[in-house]
């Protein structure tokens, strides 16, 4: 069964970096805290609550891929899920968790690296600092904002097949 990837624009890309155009989508999302790695597990808990029904009319709604983590400036992270497009925010229906906030992420130029592997932080940073390296070498692109970490795969796939990215919003 094809998982729903949110919709973008390719710009350009030179070796194992994209540069792209994300068109607005609407988050589920909720902040945690504590380590890295487990946050997402913590986070996936309340996330998975709402699309699998734990909200205010019990629907259902599909998973979809990637699910980011982003850290805030407090310290917290923040993970997300993209509902699906045919989604707005009117239509979709309120949490009963009051840690699971909707949010509308605006049109946004992310740079992105893909790598393959398990969900360590050292490999999340290793890639995170190519990433950055590889903006600083670009003439027409800047960093405009902190780095988000996307994992496409379930925790059963075995880790030497995970699908991961790391992307950082830019600006021209």
């Amino acid at each position: 069964m094809a998982i729903e990837k949110p919709s973008f624009e390719l710009i350009s890309s030179f070796d194992d970096v994209e540069v792209r155009l994300y068109h607005a989508a609407i988050l589920a999302q909720t902040r945690v805290s504590g380590d890295f790695k487990q946050v997402g597990s913590d986070a996936f808990r309340k996330l998975g609550g709402y699309i699998f029904g734990q909200n205010v009319t019990d629907e259902k709604i599909a998973m979809t891929a990637p699910v980011t983590q982003s850290q805030a400036q407090d310290g917290s992270y923040l993970v997300s899920f993209f509902m699906p497009a045919k989604h707005s925010l009117a239509s979709l229906p309120a949490p009963t968790d009051a840690a699971v906030t909707m949010v509308e992420m605006p049109e946004t130029f992310f740079a992105v690296i893909r790598y393959r592997g398990g969900w360590s932080q050292e490999k999340y940073t290793t890639n995170e600092q190519r990433l950055r390296a590889a903006i600083a070498a670009m003439p027409d692109w800047e960093i405009a904002g902190e780095p988000v970490w996307a994992r496409y795969d379930p925790p059963m796939m075995p880790s030497l097949f995970r699908t991961n990215e790391v992307l950082i919003p830019v600006r021209p």
